[in-house]
């Protein structure tokens, strides 16, 4: 199907379709012949697993017999209440792509099971709290001294040491500890961004601990342990915040738009929306008033420089938002692009689907269940990300265990046994 393709370098949509290159197939998946097992529950360590089957990986998701994962039964979620598509579509959102078994793996039939998955895994990803690891006999030490190629990657809440490494954490409370909620409030309240962002942002970073570890091996030949925690990931992405705080004993100013020490550096309303500017050079000043036929305020002595816009910010941000709400968002920001300044619409979440530049990338892309989302967070080689569905409960069972070498006779003995559903 001819497409037209976006231009990084110029911004713009190139109006001539072009057929696309063939797409990579399966073999060409970055992770291609990587086996994962995973332990997971609720969303940080599925989203390891999803990363790494959207790099191409096979991974095999064990859920406890006769109980399903908690994603599959959720009634709401930040104020929207799930119907069974609902409860699908969250599901799927953190669990496409792979192999759904459903084994038991602490019982005296289910542990060979378990162990025999080990033994032909590159990867093993969880996010359960190590108590509950040893006790189904899924700790480290376990699990390397069966396969010590493994690469063991564990999530974490507080830590994956210290006084408060077994406390229960999610991602509520991950983002309260770290500061986060903090630092993104407007004030003195804390505010918590919806969308468990602190456990898909630590998930991600599983992932990325896991190809560290796998390229270790590749050089050592021999497994290793690989982490990390929310309270890890949030203060990595506070990095600039944080380090601030720590080191100087300063914090940056909470973002109000009608506040900013810099009143080019924030959003205005505009006719139809709002508009995102970044200016932090001088010469930007100069750029945004000429394209935004402004010329007169760079007659006026309060507002001539740069330097003389901070000054006067108070004066400046009326006479600058009036003039922005005069037009529509589409209109400045074609305006502002075509002089090289940093700025951009601020897009609703629903806006983002139909967005030409986000469809170019395949950034949001309709999975093979018929729902949208993000296909995978970066690009390996054209490699954009795996588009399968999740898998029903104990779905894949059979299929496993036969891959493990277990015969229909052997399954049968296993599911009388109550260690595999």
């Amino acid at each position: 199907m001819p497409v037209r393709r976006f231009d990084p370098m110029s911004g713009q949509i190139d109006p001539t379709p072009t057929t696309p290159d063939p797409a990579p197939g399966q073999d060409d998946a970055p992770l291609a012949g990587v086996k994962v097992v995973e332990l997971s529950m609720y969303v940080q360590g599925p989203v390891a697993g999803l990363t790494l089957a959207s790099l191409g990986a096979e991974v095999i998701k064990i859920e406890r017999v006769g109980h399903l994962d908690q994603m599959r039964t959720f009634r709401s979620a930040f104020g929207i209440e799930f119907d069974d598509q609902g409860r699908e579509w969250l599901f799927a959102s953190l669990n496409r792509n792979k192999r759904a078994v459903a084994i038991d793996i602490a019982s005296d039939a289910g542990r060979p099971v378990f162990h025999r998955l080990i033994d032909q895994a590159d990867v093993f990803v969880t996010n359960m709290r190590e108590q509950g690891l040893v006790a189904q006999g899924a700790d480290a030490d376990t699990l390397l001294a069966i396969n010590p190629r493994l690469v063991y990657c564990r999530g974490g809440g507080f830590g994956l040491r210290g006084p408060l490494a077994d406390d229960p954490c999610q991602d509520t409370v991950g983002m309260a500890f770290s500061g986060f909620m903090d630092a993104t409030a407007p004030s003195e309240v804390p505010n918590y961004p919806p969308g468990s962002m602190s456990d898909i942002l630590t998930g991600t970073n599983m992932a990325s601990a896991v190809l560290a570890g796998l390229v270790k091996r590749s050089i050592t030949g021999q497994g290793c342990i690989v982490g990390t925690s929310q309270t890890q990931s949030l203060l990595w992405l506070q990095l600039q915040g944080v380090g601030l705080a720590a080191s100087l004993g300063k914090r940056m100013e909470r973002f109000q738009p009608d506040a900013t020490t810099n009143p080019l550096f924030t959003v205005y309303r505009t006719a139809d929306g709002w508009i995102a500017i970044a200016a932090l050079q001088p010469e930007q000043w100069l750029a945004i008033a000429n394209v935004l036929g402004l010329q007169a305020m760079l007659d006026d002595p309060r507002f001539a420089t740069f330097d003389d816009v901070m000054t006067n910010r108070d004066e400046f941000r009326p006479i600058f938002g009036r003039h922005l709400a005069t037009m529509a968002t589409a209109h400045w920001w074609a305006l502002l692009r075509s002089a090289d300044v940093w700025v951009a619409p601020v897009n609703r979440l629903e806006d983002l689907a139909g967005d030409e530049h986000i469809v170019a990338n395949d950034y949001l892309v309709t999975y093979d269940d018929g729902f949208t989302g993000p296909p995978v967070p970066f690009e390996v080689d054209r490699w954009a990300g795996a588009r399968g569905p999740a898998g029903d409960y104990g779905e894949h069972t059979d299929e496993v265990l036969t891959a493990l070498g277990y015969d229909d006779e052997e399954i049968l003995q296993l599911r009388t046994e109550g260690a595999v559903w």
